[in-house]
Parts: structure tokens; C-alpha cells; sequence
């Protein structure tokens, strides 16, 4: 196994595994759960969604984001062992280990300068030259940067969806529809759709009017970020309207009784729309970070679910 250390080849092996991930994401529209999906599906998504985390704000940002859920957690673990990436798992057990320690004390606080410092050394006894020199069978030198000794799990990760057997490449209209024939024998499949309308946050569901309102059904949740109105800095939501990623990318704001949807992060309003569970006194619960928005490290960025 080698790796090619281009831009160009890495993101040909990328487009490997975020089609199996799309795969994933696809089903769980259709509110097929984890649980139910092939396991070796579950495995490449699972160590997707934690070198994507890693290397976009470090692992702190995939305990945050991941909500250090244990079934989530145990996916990641599994996904590991199952690729063959034994130093990346090593990384990850001995950081588990950390953050578990410290959520079963009393005052369930983690000091993240330590957590930092002993994750540092996890990455040097375990993603080494020697280590990874062995394990791929090629010579791994000081070349090699941070990002690329992370990388490397995903060129596992393709490796490891070309051991499959049976799997079908299908045109857009074949694929949607052979989705639709994995639910269809689904006998509770109304009911999880009334649950999970229920569950969404209110938030969503004003910002599904917007994108209905321009004639648009779909929308992919990017991140929070904070925008100042009236003189205080307030969350905001990111998404992106349209099948174009990067393009039609709005951000929204519920203040005072009305959600106000700009385009991108200009100051030109979209619309504004009536938002009761944003007004003082509401009683409504908020689906944004617990975190005074403009305070969290500029390394870390708090995700939102899609759907």
C-alpha cells in the first residue's frame, strides 16, 4: 500500500469514501437508523466524520460535536479496527480514556491545555515514523506533516471499501429509487417520520419555510457562528440552500421574536420571518451552543446535525 502525497490524489481517494458516506446520510433521510444500515457502510462514515473533525479543529471539536455519545463513539472504534488503522485507534482509545476519566468525576470537567499536551504525545508514540513506517510498509519520514499521518486512515478507509463485493454504481434517478425500495419495508416508517418532525428544532423548521418560500427543497447545515445586531453578538445559523455546495450559503438569527435570514454574511436581508420562540420570556429552549456566541476558540467550530 502506498500513499501520493498530491492534493489531486487525495481528494480522489476522499471522493471514495464521502460517496459511502453519502450513502449513509441518504438512508438516514429516509429515516432508516444506524442500527439498520450495513456495518461496513457505518464503519467508513463513522471514521469519515472523525479525521474530517481532527483536522478541521482538532479532536476537542469531534468531542464536542459528537456529544461524546457512547453508541457514536463505539461506531468510531469499530470503524478503526475494521480499516486496519491499529495507530489511529491507539491515538483514539488513549484519548477516550482521557475524556471518559473526566466526565465520570464529580464536577465532570475536562482541562483541555492537559487533554491537549497528553494527546500530543499520543500522536508522536503512535503516528511515528517507525510505527507508520512499519504498519504501511513504506518509508515514513519528518516529510510526512501532521494532516498527512491523519490522512493516511483515510486512504485506509478506500482501501477498505475496494474489498467489497457487490456494489453497484447506479444513475441519480436508479439510485433515488433503489432508495426508496430499501424503506419501503419499513413498517413503522410513518410513525419515525412523525418523531423525527417532532424532534427537529424549531429553528429548522422556520428555516425550511424560508428555503419552501424561494422555491427550494433542499438545505445543508454548515456550522454556528456569531453576527453582532443591535449592538450584541448573537448566534447564527449557516446553511447552504440549493444542490450546488458553496453556493446559495445564507445565515439566519432569532432575535426578538423573528428569525432575519441574510445572504451569506453580508448585511443584505433574505427575509424576515415571525419567530415567537425567540421572543423575551418565551420559555422556548434555544438549539445553539451553550457557549456565549464570539467566545469559543477560533480552532473550534460547532457543527450543526443535518438533517
Amino acid at each position: 500500500m502506498g500513499v501520493d502525497q498530491s492534493a489531486a490524489e487525495f481528494m480522489f481517494i476522499q471522493s471514495k469514501v464521502d460517496q459511502v458516506t453519502q450513502f449513509a446520510y441518504d438512508l438516514s433521510l429516509r429515516h432508516i437508523r444506524d442500527d439498520e444500515m450495513p456495518e461496513n457502510v457505518i464503519n467508513v462514515s463513522r471514521v469519515n466524520y472523525l479525521i474530517g473533525q481532527i483536522l478541521n479543529g482538532g479532536f476537542l471539536q469531534f468531542v464536542h460535536n459528537s456529544k461524546w455519545d457512547k453508541n457514536f463513539i463505539a461506531g468510531v472504534r469499530n470503524g478503526l479496527a475494521a480499516i486496519g488503522a491499529a495507530e489511529h485507534l491507539a491515538v483514539f482509545d488513549g484519548a477516550a480514556q482521557i475524556i471518559d476519566e473526566a466526565y465520570e468525576r464529580e464536577d465532570g470537567k475536562l482541562d483541555a491545555a492537559r487533554f491537549r499536551a497528553s494527546f500530543d504525545e499520543l500522536e508522536r508514540e503512535h503516528l511515528s515514523n517507525p510505527k507508520l513506517s512499519q504498519h504501511l510498509g513504506m518509508d515514513v519520514d519528518d516529510s510526512w506533516t501532521w494532516a498527512e499521518r491523519w490522512q493516511i486512515a483515510q486512504v485506509m478507509n478506500a482501501v477498505y471499501i475496494g474489498t467489497w463485493d457487490n456494489v453497484h454504481r447506479l444513475p441519480r434517478a436508479d439510485y433515488e429509487q433503489a432508495l426508496d425500495r430499501i424503506v419501503a419495508d419499513v413498517p413503522d416508517l410513518e410513525n419515525r417520520r412523525e418523531e423525527y418532525e417532532a424532534a427537529r428544532p424549531w429553528e429548522k423548521r422556520i428555516i425550511d419555510r424560508f428555503v419552501a418560500q424561494i422555491g427550494l427543497d433542499y438545505v445543508w447545515y454548515t456550522a454556528f457562528g456569531a453576527r453582532e445586531y443591535n449592538g450584541k453578538t448573537v448566534w447564527c445559523w449557516n446553511f447552504v440552500v440549493g444542490r450546488t455546495i458553496g453556493e446559495g450559503h445564507h445565515q439566519a438569527i432569532f432575535v426578538d421574536g423573528e428569525a432575519i435570514i441574510f445572504k451569506g454574511d453580508t448585511d443584505e436581508v433574505a427575509t424576515r420571518m415571525p419567530a415567537p420562540e425567540s421572543a423575551s420570556g418565551s420559555g422556548v429552549a434555544r438549539n445553539e451552543p451553550e457557549q456565549e456566541p464570539g467566545t469559543q476558540h477560533p480552532n473550534i467550530s460547532f457543527l450543526i446535525d443535518n438533517p
